[in-house]
């Protein structure tokens, strides 16, 4: 029910990103904060767990009504009772300890669990309500969990961090968000017409929402995150992107594989996500061991918890490289 493959490494690996290169530009070590980082972790996924039960307790009827599965179906009130006060506990003592280190850090956190509720919660339930609802499922999901990352990195290492640093941060995030919330509602398009939920897709049409993602959102959230690269001077970061961006153009010219910046369908790969999830994180590791030798055993234990994501993209190159060495072989 906590549907954690739907966001352990599509959420955590970028946020961990933002934890080590927030680390590399204040010049903390990722060792020395790890058991910090491990807390972050905890942390996020009580905030992620207590999100999908949310969502899922409140869409009950409009999940019935599309036909769709709902976790929560034939639950008791008292298991219900029991999942809550699981999330919520805990999540009030991360709250209380992140607002003794610092009381932005505690404000950020407390601010995705309310923006959640709201989202889901009748009566005012910013789900339904368009724009709105955009803005609030970016904001819990990226805006809040980013920022609280780069507070508490500072914060823990007594370093001062940035105001520019926050500013492309929050930027980036908050439109990376509402890129992905278009493209999961244009994703649900079929099933949330049947059940009648006025999401933004829904109220605007499809359209305007790819016009706000790929017109609005986009372009900011990659002007904000080349800021962000440019912010960290770091030339790693840069050339892992280029690397990918060769990724997929192989992808798409060898194995028809295509992009798409809102609208994902079959055999299309959402623009930059890889970029975010993998080779993010992985820059800035490799920065930081490179600077304190042992950072690259945090390099190790990021790559055991995200395995999957990871070992996907090695497959990937290792196919590329095969192809190539085919191809010249072949000469």
């Amino acid at each position: 029910m906590a549907r954690a493959n739907e966001w352990w490494a599509f959420k955590f690996s970028p946020l961990l990103g933002t934890a080590y290169a927030t680390a590399w530009v204040v010049g903390a070590s990722g060792w020395a904060l790890l058991p910090r980082l491990l807390l972050l972790l905890a942390a996020l996924a009580v905030g992620a767990a207590y999100v999908s039960l949310i969502n899922d307790w409140t869409d009950r009827r409009d999940d019935a009504a599309a036909g769709k599965p709902n976790g929560w179906t034939g639950r008791s009130g008292t298991f219900a009772a029991a999942a809550f006060a699981g999330c919520l506990g805990p999540g009030l003592g991360f709250g209380w300890y992140f607002w003794q280190l610092s009381p932005a850090a505690g404000l950020l956190y407390l601010g995705a669990w309310v923006v959640y509720t709201l989202y889901s919660v009748p009566p005012v339930r910013l789900k339904t309500r368009g724009l709105p609802g955009l803005l609030a499922d970016a904001a819990g999901a990226h805006f809040f969990p980013q920022l609280l990352t780069a507070t508490l990195i500072a914060a823990w290492a007594a370093r001062p961090l940035p105001a520019g640093w926050l500013l492309a941060l929050g930027a980036w995030s908050l439109t990376s968000g509402v890129r992905n919330i278009i493209g999961h509602q244009l994703s649900d398009a079929t099933a949330d017409a049947h059940a009648g939920v006025a999401t933004f897709v829904q109220r605007r049409g499809v359209a305007v929402a790819r016009m706000v993602g790929q017109g609005l959102a986009f372009p900011v959230e990659v002007l904000s995150f080349g800021a962000l690269l440019w912010l960290s001077q770091a030339l790693l970061p840069g050339w892992l992107l280029v690397g990918y961006a060769a990724l997929e153009w192989f992808r798409q010219r060898v194995w028809n594989v295509r992009l798409a910046v809102v609208e994902w369908q079959p055999r299309q790969r959402p623009l930059l996500n890889e970029y975010y999830e993998v080779f993010y994180p992985l820059a800035f590791l490799v920065l930081l061991g490179a600077r304190h030798s042992a950072d690259f055993a945090v390099l190790g234990l990021h790559a055991l918890l995200f395995g999957p994501h990871l070992w996907h993209t090695a497959h990937s190159l290792a196919q590329v490289a095969s192809v190539l060495a085919h191809k010249l072989s072949a000469r």
